[in-house]
């Protein structure tokens, strides 16, 4: 695809109800503080530099005011649509242009009775939200203290009291093999192979999959999947529960500036191989209707929103100093760590104040989301 057409600089350009965003977001625009109607990617238009996504996230000195952990609850959801009579119904396992997918049902009530993963969120954001869904991007879209990585998983919670839209975020480096992510590789590979032989049989072959000299195949090897699975092992992998948080926005068409990150600090770990067929997957799918490519990949295979400007954008770090694990509470009886003790506590005790240039004083002594000069 080519940037000019297709890439980040023309997404401006394009209508916010022709998005699949819109779409997506179009049952909850009653609880959601922003108009779904009009497209924010235009930054310098619309006046909003200070919420776009992704950026490079560093501690900038505002303050926590998150004292507890990020609370998950794993549910009851396999990632296959299950077929049994009376079921719940299941995910929706979507090869996007940009990402992949696993979209959980709405729960259309309090009452209705489907067990999906859901969080407790510090910071009065309401008990144990449902998620939304979670999204595989490669490489990563933010950095972390100027450092890239491989890959990102974003898990969007839904809560309805109008304050918008969190998004955990786990980021990976290339590392050991990861059994909870080869689950995700299996289930969208049995969709990939669906939808490349729906088109072999239609006479189209994937050509790029030849050109490339690509073995998808050999990448995505059928197993036999867990019952259950949920995205919070990425976070429980990670051995931290510490992270930054920061307003930010939609890092793909209309970019609406509804999403709360909260980015874990410690990355986690996947092998070259896993890497390779996650990337795979999403730059080298047919659409099983049109047998065209779905990929908007650039001519270095990002599909990955580049860095925003983050000048202007309040990032609070959480440390030890704010809140301990619960269980170490339980153990302990310690809500917090001393200042000084943060390397006894924490597997990632770094930009624990912020670098020189980092820190922001808004005028007037203000402590909102965001910095006014």
């Amino acid at each position: 695809m080519e940037d000019k057409k297709y890439g980040p600089s023309a997404w401006g350009d394009i209508p916010a109800t022709e998005t699949d965003a819109y779409k997506y977001w179009k049952d909850l625009e009653d609880v959601l503080p922003v108009n779904l109607e009009i497209n924010t990617c235009d930054s310098a238009k619309h006046f909003n530099s200070n919420k776009a996504s992704p950026i490079d996230v560093r501690n900038t000195g505002k303050e926590c005011k998150e004292f507890h952990q990020i609370r998950p609850l794993e549910g009851s959801m396999p990632l296959e649509r299950s077929t049994e009579e009376g079921s719940a119904e299941g995910v929706e396992l979507q090869i996007r242009s940009n990402s992949l997918r696993i979209a959980y049902p709405r729960r259309p009530s309090r009452n209705t009775p489907l067990d999906l993963p859901s969080v407790d969120i510090p910071q009065g954001w309401g008990k144990f939200l449902d998620v939304a869904h979670v999204d595989f991007k490669v490489p990563a879209e933010h950095t972390l203290l100027g450092e890239t990585f491989d890959a990102e998983v974003n898990i969007y919670v839904i809560q309805r009291a109008g304050r918008g839209i969190p998004v955990i975020t786990v980021l990976f480096k290339i590392g050991k093999y990861n059994p909870h992510m080869q689950q995700v590789i299996d289930a969208f590979g049995r969709v990939w192979r669906e939808d490349k032989n729906a088109c072999a049989k239609r006479g189209y072959r994937n050509l790029k999959e030849t050109e490339m000299g690509n073995n998808i195949t050999s990448l995505i090897q059928p197993r036999t999947l867990q019952q259950d699975w949920h995205p919070w092992e990425f976070v429980w992998q990670t051995n931290s529960d510490w992270f930054y948080g920061y307003m930010g926005s939609l890092t793909e068409p209309p970019c609406y500036s509804f999403a709360h990150y909260r980015i874990i600090d410690t990355p986690n770990e996947i092998s070259a191989q896993q890497l390779h067929a996650l990337k795979n997957i999403i730059l080298y799918h047919q659409d099983p209707g049109t047998c065209s490519y779905t990929s908007v990949h650039n001519k270095y295979g990002s599909v990955a929103r580049p860095l925003q400007d983050s000048r202007r954008t309040w990032v609070h770090r959480c440390t030890c100093t704010d809140f301990l694990p619960d269980k170490t509470r339980k153990t302990t009886g310690k809500r917090s760590c001393r200042r000084g003790q943060e390397s006894q506590w924490m597997p990632n005790p770094k930009d624990l104040t912020p670098a020189p240039g980092n820190e922001f004083i808004p005028a007037g002594g203000s402590d909102d989301d965001t910095v006014r000069f």
